[in-house]
């Protein structure tokens, strides 16, 4: 039997198929934000190609966020309409819980390194984690180059940045480690673009684990996203600064 992933929390979206533990396949768009048009066919192009059946699908196992907003609904929506069609049972996935199975997909890259996923939240904010060090949660990057600094480099570790975090914070990232003594490329390292962002294949291989923890749901209505906080709009909406109803003239 087979796991079905699905990753749609970043800019890409990605499908991997796992049997035993092993990944058997995979597959990923190769255009942004296209997640709505793309998801449905990379999953029937790689059950075809791999010659598998929704008959043969054990468990279907999602990446439910925290992550992009649109792509964190796509991806829920589109594992509960296989949960209640095929009647599988879903495995939730925390995306940032995810990062810490790239120490499984590349070994060579992560030997010896602390992982630290950090996702771009905008506004000086990130989800992030830090492994054995930080649990996955919203926080101010500077929160978490602290814990790397007053935690990570004090006990002598070595540390790995994953995510699209890395982009929007590496001038700061490089400025406040830099300045605790820490040296890009030694005491810290940013992953490979080819393996940095979220995918198919991490969450699969943590749905693994919590299928053997019994972490599963049987219905659609259980299968929930984990945005791990509120949208910008509803903030403002809250706030105040939101007006509703304008327009602006011509």
């Amino acid at each position: 039997m087979y796991i079905l992933a699905i990753e749609t929390t970043g800019q890409l979206c990605s499908v991997a198929l796992l049997k035993d533990d092993k990944i058997t396949g995979s597959k990923c768009s190769r255009e942004q934000k296209n997640h709505l048009r793309d998801l449905t066919v990379l999953i029937a192009e790689l059950m075809e190609e791999a010659g598998v059946t929704a008959s043969q699908i054990s468990h279907i196992a999602v990446s439910r966020g925290p992550g992009s907003f649109t792509g964190i609904r796509i991806g829920v929506s589109t594992a509960r309409a296989l949960v209640q069609v095929w009647k599988k049972p879903a495995v939730p996935v925390g995306t940032l819980d995810a990062f810490l199975m790239k120490r499984k997909l590349f070994p060579a890259e992560c030997n010896g390194r602390l992982i630290c996923g950090i996702i771009n939240a905008r506004r000086g904010q990130v989800y992030g984690t830090v492994e054995e060090l930080m649990p996955p949660g919203p926080y101010m990057i500077g929160d978490v180059l602290d814990v790397i600094k007053t935690k990570a480099f004090t006990a002598g570790k070595k540390v790995i940045f994953f995510g699209d975090g890395t982009e929007a914070y590496e001038e700061r990232i490089d400025e406040e480690l830099g300045k605790a003594g820490a040296k890009r490329g030694a005491d810290y390292f940013f992953a490979g673009e080819e393996i940095r962002y979220q995918d198919a294949p991490s969450a699969g291989l943590l749905a693994t684990e919590k299928i053997k923890l019994g972490q599963t749901v049987d219905s659609p209505e259980d299968l929930l996203p984990d945005y791990m906080r509120k949208a910008e709009a509803e903030q403002k909406l809250e706030s105040g600064t939101l007006k509703l109803g304008s327009f602006t003239k011509m």
